[in-house]
C-alpha cells in the first residue's frame, strides 16, 4: 500500500489516499468527492511501511502519523509535514465545518467545531 497525495484543479477537496496504485487513489478520491473522472490528480509519497495496518481510503491520523507524518495544524484545514514538505487539506472542509457551526450557534448549541464566526461586513 502507498500513501498518495490527491488534488484536483479547484483544491477543494485535496488530501491523502491511501491505495495500490495512482489510479486507484484517483478514483477513489473522485468518486467519493463527487469529481469526473480524470479530474484527480496523484502523486505517491512514500510506500506504507509493514506492520502499519490500513485499507484504500481516507488515512486516519494515526496512520499518517505512524508513517512519519506531523500533524502541524488539526484546525479548519489540516496541515501535514511529511520528510520537510507541507500539505494542506483542501478549503471544502473548512467551508463545511463553519457552516455546520452557524447552524449549531442559531439553534443555542455553540460552535463544537471551534471555527470563527465569519466577520459581518
Amino acid at each position: 500500500m502507498n500513501l498518495y497525495w490527491v488534488t484536483t484543479d479547484d483544491h477543494g477537496e485535496d488530501w491523502f489516499i491511501v491505495a495500490n496504485i495512482a489510479e486507484e487513489a484517483a478514483t477513489f478520491h473522485e468518486e467519493r468527492e463527487g469529481y469526473d473522472y480524470g479530474d484527480a490528480t496523484t502523486e505517491k509519497i512514500l510506500e506504507i511501511p509493514e506492520g502499519i495496518t490500513t485499507e484504500v481510503g481516507w488515512p486516519s491520523d494515526e496512520v499518517l502519523q505512524s508513517c512519519g507524518a506531523n500533524i502541524v495544524s488539526d484546525g479548519l484545514a489540516r496541515v501535514v509535514e511529511i520528510g520537510g514538505r507541507k500539505f494542506s487539506e483542501g478549503l471544502m472542509e473548512s467551508t463545511i465545518r463553519t457552516l455546520d457551526d452557524d447552524m449549531f450557534e442559531e439553534m443555542g448549541e455553540g460552535r463544537p467545531n471551534k471555527t470563527d464566526r465569519e466577520s459581518e461586513h
